[in-house]
């Protein structure tokens, strides 16, 4: 092991590590694209009942 993995905190997320994940991506984008989905679904469910 390397001396950075030695002295990791456990308890310190691992986010404030890496410094490579983009922390303004947020789950909006998803949340918009599930709503859109079930919409979708809802119309042509009840386009055969």
């Amino acid at each position: 092991m390397t001396d950075t993995q030695e002295k990791r905190d456990p308890n310190k997320p691992l986010i404030h590590e890496t410094r490579d994940i983009d922390t303004d991506n947020t789950l909006l984008p998803m949340l918009v694209t599930g709503l859109v989905l079930v919409v979708l679904g809802a119309i042509i469910v009840m386009m055969f009942v």
